[in-house]
Parts: C-alpha cells; structure tokens; sequence
C-alpha cells in the first residue's frame, strides 16, 4: 500500500453512498482503500482495517447523522489526527459536525452542488490532473440558437405593362425529404441511448471487476479482454495486491522469528525471504541471540558452583551482552570474606595485588593502581584487617589472602603514598 492511498471512514448505513463514491474515485484512478472492496475473503477484518489506516497518509471521512454518532468512525478519526494524517471530510448530508474537524475544508456532496464538492474535494486530496480530468466532466456546452427564418419578402411593385400568366411548375415530390429526415432522427436517437442499445462491454466488466476487487477477478478481466482498454490498470492492481500478499507473509514470518528467539528461527526467516523488509536485522538478530545463549551458560556455570571464583570468573569473562553483572557482584558479596589491607605505594612498585581485570576496560600493567570493581590476584599471602584508620590497616581478622588467588575491590583509597584495598575473597 502506498502512502498515496486514501482510507475511506465511514457508517455502515451509509453504504450506498459510499460505495458509489468509491467506485468513481477508483474508476478515475485514485488509489482508495475500502473495507467492503480491499478485504479478501477468509482476511481478519479488524487486523486489515488497523494496517490499512496505518500505512494510508490520506484520510476521507463520510459525514453524516450515522457517522458522527458511531464511536468506531470517531476513533479512526481521532487516530488518524493524531499521527497528523491528511484528513478530508466529506458532508453527505446536513448532520453535526464534530468540533475536531469544523475548522477543515470539507467537500459538499448533499446534492446542493455536487460539481462544486467534487472539485473541493480533488483540490483537498491533490488528485491529479488525470484523475480529476475523468471525476469532473466538463460543463456541457450551450444548444446553439436557430438561425432566424427569413420573413416574407414585400410584393413587387406591380409592372406597368401586363406580362401574361406564367405556366405553374410541376410540384415537386417531398417523399425524399421525408426520409433523410427520418434517417437523420433515427440516427441522433441511437447516437443519444447508445450507450444503453450497445452496451460497453469492456466498461461493464471492469466495473464489476472492481466491485469484486481481487486477484482472481482482476486476472478473469485480462483473460476476457486481452486488448481492453483497462488492461494497465488490472495488471497495476494485481500487482498491488500480490505486493501487499507478500508484505504481509513478511512481516508475519518475522514476527514469528522474534517470537521464537533462536538462531534457527531467524536463519529460517532469511532463507525464505532473502530479500525481505527485516533481512538487513537477521545478522544483528543472530549476534543478539549468541551473545544472550552465551551469558545464559555462563550464568548457569557460576550460579551453579556459587563460590566468589564462579563468580569472579563470571565478571572476567569477555563477552558482549553480559546481563547478570549485578548479580554476579552481590552474589559474590555474599558468599566470600571481606577485609581490608595493605597493597604497597601509590608509585606502583612493589604492589602486592596487581590487576588483572579493569573494570572500565583501561590499559592495565603491574603498576597499574587498582579501582573500586577491579579484579586483582595476590602476589604473595596476606592477613586481611577489619577496616582502616589512621592510615593503617587494624583489627587483625587472622584470615589470610592465599597467594595468587583471584579477589573483588569493593573499595580502593590511597593515604599519603600507602594503597589501601577492601576485597571481597
């Protein structure tokens, strides 16, 4: 559907109507999308009804008594307001019209000057000069005035000298008159109702053909008249519907993939439509679903093992989409020691834990100072202290750091040129 279509709003009573003015704006070539001409048999009529309004930029609302007064009408107005659609009311018969579209041109079809709305209407929805060229016919033009018989010509004056009477002519027949003139009326009366004594048959069909307004319909018009003067447009419709077939097959199939969330899925979307509309997301999908696949195991590695290693080895992994950090630190809190103790000097020689994972991926070397979420390794064993005060580590706790064992930095300080650590291990 292109985003010329124009969606036709309108109240079930007031179908008559709104089928005639379908009808004509199709015939003239406007692109017009209608529930009772576009829904194929066996379609969801609110799921067609919703995309259809979704993807028309044009917007024909029929106002009338019924319609004003019918809050699914109304709803399709309000949504179509709101995502700035071009909107066209069109007054089919003197009724209220809401607030909302008092202050839009609407054209005028009651009856009054049915010329005068059709044209406000093509300036309103800027039809082409094709389509509005077939939607208005042109004003028919004037009878023209008989010439003025000629009156009777005044008596000659009379001739001085007598002349002797003429011999009368012979009268001539007028049967041949007659018949021209018969021939002639006969002849204006069938040019007149041709249309009804020889019936386009081309034009009938594609009438009907549009009323029916699908695949198969349209495909019969092009097997009855090959060389009919509606051929392009049939071909252009059917077209248009496969396209929209096809679309939704689409879309439809990528729905599913999501749904599903695995690599097969999304490998199986691409080979049945390798040049789909989502094709360009497949690789980005794949990775997605690696990467999360990947997180899930070793996730279930570390939770299962529940140390401050699992744990640990869980935060130094190098993958993307890890989505249980959080997690993995509060966990490894809760099962591991804490202390505090002293690292060696802020100069970088002699540090005792060297870090071995940054947390914000800087640069590391064995002078690197350590950051509050690092992660360090012990160079030798060391006896860990309850806190930290007056620039000393105390509060032995009698529990030792092994040596080359893995550790969490809950919290790094440097006192004067001293580096002081709180780990987790």
């Amino acid at each position: 559907m292109s985003k010329e279509t124009i969606f036709i709003s309108y109240s079930r009573d007031d179908t008559d109507f709104v089928m005639k003015l379908a009808t004509k704006l199709r015939n003239a070539g406007a692109d017009i999308w209608l529930d009772q001409l576009d829904i194929a048999v066996g379609e969801n009529w609110d799921m067609a009804v919703q995309n259809a309004l979704k993807e028309s930029e044009n917007f024909l609302i029929v106002l009338s008594k019924s319609s004003v007064a019918s809050n699914n009408v109304m709803d399709e107005v309000g949504y179509a307001l709101s995502e700035n659609k071009k909107v066209v009311p069109v007054l089919m018969e003197e009724c209220e019209i809401p607030f909302r579209l008092q202050r839009r041109q609407f054209a005028d079809l009651t009856g009054t000057d049915d010329v005068k709305g059709m044209k406000t209407l093509i300036s309103a929805l800027g039809l082409d000069s094709s389509v509005a060229k077939k939607l208005i016919d042109d004003d028919p033009k004037p009878e023209p005035k008989p010439e003025p018989k000629p009156g009777p010509k005044p008596d000659p004056k009379p001739d001085p000298k007598p002349k002797p009477d003429p011999i009368p002519p012979k009268p001539k027949s007028k049967l041949p008159i007659y018949i021209v003139a018969g021939i002639a009326a006969i002849a204006a009366i069938v040019f007149a109702f041709k249309d009804k004594i020889f019936p386009n048959q081309d034009q009938i069909a594609w009438d009907t053909t549009n009323i029916g307004n699908n695949i198969q319909i349209y495909e019969k018009y092009l097997t009855d008249f090959p060389e009919g003067e509606f051929v392009t447009a049939a071909k252009d419709s059917i077209a248009k519907k496969k396209k929209r077939i096809e679309d939704k097959l689409d879309n439809d199939d990528w729905q599913v993939a999501l749904d599903t969330g695995t690599e097969v899925g999304f490998e199986l979307y691409r080979n049945n439509h390798p040049a789909g509309i989502h094709i360009d997301k497949v690789d980005g999908k794949i990775v997605e679903v690696k990467n999360r696949d990947a997180d899930d195991a070793a996730w279930n590695i570390a939770t299962s093992a529940n140390s401050v290693r699992s744990y640990i080895d869980y935060v130094m992994k190098d993958m993307a989409g890890k989505s249980k950090m959080n997690d993995a630190i509060t966990n490894l809190k809760k099962e591991g020691k804490e202390g505090w103790l002293y690292s060696g000097t802020s100069s970088g020689s002699g540090l005792i834990f060297t870090v071995v994972k940054a947390v914000d991926g800087r640069e590391i070397d064995s002078r690197t100072i350590p950051k509050t979420g690092d992660i360090v390794k012990a160079k030798e064993s060391r006896r860990t202290y309850n806190s930290l005060s007056g620039g000393q580590a105390v509060g032995s706790q009698g529990r030792s750091v092994p040596r080359n064992s893995l550790a969490y930095v809950n919290n790094a300080t440097v006192l004067g040129n001293a580096v002081f650590l709180q780990i987790v291990y």
